[in-house]
């Protein structure tokens, strides 16, 4: 009888801790308090546990994907018809500017080994001789005369000599980086050519093949050991990196929020998450989980 009593209190307590306002919320701003307040070396453990073979447990069957991917209303999930509309100006321009003076570019290496591919350098050949030939054909009255004595040939020999130095061009152009004037232009141009495209002009997702391509690379990863020692090398030096600067310092200074600022922001998404979860509990009762948990702390 005891026992029943004490159960019945206790689901009670659980009950009222995740549907009276306020508690789930302290609980939460608690915790993230505890978090903020850690140093970083609290935070991230010398040696950590990663197992790439948990990818291959989690995976959807490839009918079910097809289903979600080929009937997903991307109408009414984005009644938009581009990315103009539904980012303010003053957003537009901040990713703009953002991405535009950001100092990085690929070597020059990498963008000749992509350019001198023979399909790139193919398509760069017919485009050029396309051009060449339609100039002569304007400003040449004979230039029927001419085609018929092998001008194509004559330029297609011309451009062969010519588009190694028209492709380290290129190269030297991107390669610069974003620090010119001139490339910064580019690069402002072209995202608000891509912000007033159209999301249907920049392609449709074919789902054919996402199933077994998607499951292919869920049971390749979950068996590569070398991806389980380069995530372990990442995480390693990573956290080396940063505690060799900043090793004392708990999150919220390494951030470089002010305790204001951390409370409103602690205060935002402890609200958030306590909403949501109660939304859940509305659905699915939580208290049975709370419940096995206690059991398990308490024995």
């Amino acid at each position: 009888m005891a026992f029943w009593k004490r159960f019945v209190s206790r689901k009670t307590r659980v009950e009222n801790w995740i549907t009276k306002p306020g508690t789930l919320e302290n609980s939460i701003r608690k915790s993230l308090n505890f978090l903020f307040q850690s140093s970083l070396e609290e935070i991230f453990p010398e040696d950590i546990s990663i197992s790439p073979s948990v990818i291959g447990l989690v995976r959807l069957p490839e009918e079910k994907l097809k289903v979600l991917a080929e009937e997903f209303p991307v109408e009414k999930a984005f009644p938009y018809s581009s990315l103009d509309e539904f980012l303010s100006e003053e957003s537009r321009d901040a990713i703009v500017e953002f991405i535009a003076g950001t100092q990085a570019a690929p070597s020059k290496n990498l963008i000749l080994g992509i350019l001198n591919q023979p399909e790139v350098q193919g398509i760069f050949s017919q485009g050029l001789e396309k051009v060449l030939s339609e100039f002569h054909k304007k400003i040449n009255p004979l230039h029927g005369v001419f085609q018929a004595a092998g001008l194509e040939k004559q330029i297609s020999q011309f451009l062969s000599s010519l588009l190694p130095t028209f492709t380290e061009r290129i190269a030297d152009f991107i390669s610069i980086g974003s620090g010119t004037q001139e490339i910064q232009s580019v690069i402002r141009n072209t995202l608000k050519i891509l912000f007033q495209t159209g999301f249907y002009d920049l392609g449709r997702l074919e789902t054919s093949k996402f199933g077994a391509g998607s499951d292919r690379i869920r049971r390749a990863i979950a068996s590569d050991e070398k991806v389980k020692s380069a995530m372990e090398n990442l995480y390693s030096v990573g956290r080396d990196t940063l505690l060799n600067h900043y090793r004392k310092e708990t999150l919220k200074e390494f951030i470089g929020l002010s305790e204001p600022e951390l409370e409103l922001w602690i205060g935002k998404i402890a609200d958030d998450a306590a909403s949501n979860i109660r939304k859940v509990h509305s659905k699915k009762p939580l208290s049975p989980l709370v419940l096995d948990i206690l059991s398990d702390i308490l024995g």
